[in-house]
C-alpha cells in the first residue's frame, strides 16, 4: 500500500495535469477552471505546511487532504470529458480524420485554445533529430532519419497538454524560421503543405493538423549555427556539416543553405 503523503502527491500532480488539459480546450468555463485552480493551490499549500510541521504522518490529516484532491481531480476528469464529447469536438475529430481541410479550419478554432488557421502560410521547417547523449549522430544515420521523413511522413504529436494539440486531434509542429542550434532541416514550401496549417496566437507556434504529414521538402543544412542556442554541445559544425552533404548526397538529397 503506498504511503499516504505519495498517495497525496500524485493527487495533486493530477489535479495540475487535468486543469492544463482543461485551460487549453475552448469553451471551458473560466469560472469553473478558477474555481478548481484555487481549490488544487489551497491542497498543495496545506499538503506543504502539514509536511513541514509533520503533519502528513498523521492518517486522517493526509487521508483528509487526499479526499480534497481527489474530488477536484474528479470535477477536472469530468470537466475535461464534457469537452471532447461536445459535437463541437466530435466534428473536428472527424474532419482530421477524414482530410476534410475546410471543415477543420472552421472547427478546430472552437474547441481547441488560441487556434487560429492560417490560409497563407511562410515555408516552414521540421528540425532533424541530431544527437544522442548530447552528442552529435553520425552523418550517415541522420541521413538515414531524413530519408525515412520522405518514405513514412512525419508522425503528428498527440500530447494531451501541448496546446493546439490533443489525443483526438494530433498535429505537427513546424517553425516559420530556423532555430539557430539543428545542423539539418526540412523545409516545407507553402504550395506541398496541406490545408491544414493552423497557428497558436500566444506563442506563434505552427501546427499542420494531419495525423502523419507526408509532402515534398527540401534539406537545409546552415551554414553557420547560433552559439548561445548550442549551449553546451560540443560541435566542428564546418566539419560535421560537410560529413551530411556527402551522406545525404549519397542518398540523393541536394542540401540547400539556410
Amino acid at each position: 500500500m503506498e504511503e499516504p503523503a505519495t498517495t497525496l502527491e500524485a493527487a495533486i500532480a493530477d489535479c495540475g495535469l487535468l486543469l492544463v488539459e482543461l485551460e487549453k480546450l475552448a469553451g471551458h468555463r473560466e469560472d469553473a477552471l478558477t474555481t478548481l485552480r484555487a481549490e488544487a493551490m489551497a491542497i498543495g499549500q496545506e499538503a506543504r505546511r502539514q509536511h513541514r510541521a509533520g503533519g502528513l504522518d498523521d492518517a486522517a490529516i493526509a487521508a483528509s487532504l487526499v479526499d480534497r484532491a481527489h474530488a477536484v481531480v474528479v470535477r477536472a476528469r469530468d470537466a475535461v470529458a464534457a469537452l471532447r464529447q461536445a459535437p463541437a469536438y466530435r466534428a473536428a475529430v472527424a474532419a482530421h480524420r477524414t482530410g476534410d481541410h475546410a471543415a477543420l479550419a472552421r472547427l478546430l478554432p472552437t474547441v481547441l485554445e488560441g487556434l487560429e488557421w492560417v490560409a497563407e502560410p511562410p515555408p516552414l521547417y521540421h528540425a532533424m533529430s541530431w544527437m544522442r547523449r548530447n552528442r552529435p549522430l553520425p552523418a550517415d544515420e541522420v541521413a538515414r532519419h531524413v530519408v525515412q521523413a520522405r518514405e513514412a511522413g512525419l508522425p503528428a504529436d498527440d500530447d494531451a497538454l501541448a496546446p493546439g494539440i490533443d489525443p483526438e486531434l494530433p498535429a505537427v509542429p513546424l517553425a516559420s524560421e530556423p532555430d539557430g542550434a539543428s545542423p539539418v532541416l526540412l523545409r516545407f514550401e507553402p504550395g506541398e503543405l496541406p490545408h491544414a496549417v493552423f497557428r497558436l496566437r500566444l506563442s506563434g507556434q505552427m501546427l499542420v493538423h494531419v495525423p502523419v504529414l507526408r509532402a515534398p521538402f527540401d534539406v537545409v543544412l546552415p551554414e553557420s549555427l547560433d552559439p548561445d542556442e548550442l549551449g553546451e554541445v560540443s560541435l566542428d559544425h564546418p566539419r560535421y556539416r560537410e560529413s551530411l552533404v556527402a551522406a545525404l548526397g549519397a542518398l540523393g538529397f541536394v542540401a540547400r543553405a539556410a
